[in-house]
């Protein structure tokens, strides 16, 4: 049978996967915008988290983006329909108007995807946004003083959802047992050294990018090349 050794038979043509998989999914949200911006079109992102996870449920799944140093409704609407498209989003402040300081967020995506590499299934939640309950207006404390709007309670959806998350933790995908794989989405050159370092660790790497947009760096370091552009599925009508 073919690639039989990652395959085992069941019964009689019935197949299953001798390792179980846990995919990381790592999204840079700003490279993201930058390349469908040029080719004028939108991404559906749940099409687009099920086009490179091959419909498969991400062990974890982050959006990463950089956002205006004072709240804007627009911008926040946007991030909450990230959320409910089943991803945790991870933000960075722009600095202030004069201030001229470069903010990325590979630095994060870095740090992210080597721990998950390393079989790590939670991370810190320093950075995350969470929508907030109360109705925003732009004269609300959290936008003058610039700070992230965050959950002030949890409710029971709440709880459930972290519940998942620790069990997921606890699970067998973080086992030894268990082939993880790392697909990046639109990484910036600096991630090259830490997708790299991931496959070194024996970890399945896949970068998702637009053909004329990516960079070589990227493309050596990870296994895999996923040409969005080629796709179909993922755009928004």
């Amino acid at each position: 049978m073919q690639n039989g050794a990652e395959f085992e038979q069941v019964k009689k043509g019935v197949v299953k996967r001798k390792q179980k998989r846990s995919i990381g999914l790592f999204i840079d949200g700003t490279g993201l915008d930058r390349a469908t911006r040029r080719i004028q079109r939108k991404v559906d992102m749940p099409a687009l988290v099920r086009g490179v996870t091959s419909g498969m449920v991400p062990t974890v799944a982050r959006y990463y983006t950089l956002i205006p140093y004072e709240d804007d409704s627009r911008q926040l609407a946007f991030l909450d329909a990230i959320g409910k498209a089943g991803l945790q989003v991870i933000v960075k402040r722009l600095p202030p108007k004069g201030v001229t300081r470069q903010v990325s967020v590979d630095s994060l995506m870095a740090a992210d995807i080597v721990a998950f590499a390393l079989g790590h299934a939670q991370f810190s939640d320093l950075s995350q946004y969470e929508p907030a309950k109360e109705n925003r207006t732009d004269t609300s404390p959290s936008a003058a003083n610039g700070a992230i709007p965050l959950k002030l309670g949890q409710n029971e959806s709440d709880t459930t959802e972290q519940e998942t998350v620790d069990n997921a933790s606890k699970s067998p995908t973080s086992e030894q047992n268990c082939k993880r794989i790392i697909t990046v989405v639109c990484p910036g050159r600096e991630l090259s050294y830490p997708i790299s370092l991931s496959s070194e660790l024996g970890v399945d790497t896949v970068t998702a990018d637009f053909g004329q947009f990516n960079t070589g760096d990227v493309l050596k370091s990870a296994a895999k090349w996923i040409d969005l552009s080629d796709s179909e599925t993922i755009w928004m009508d």
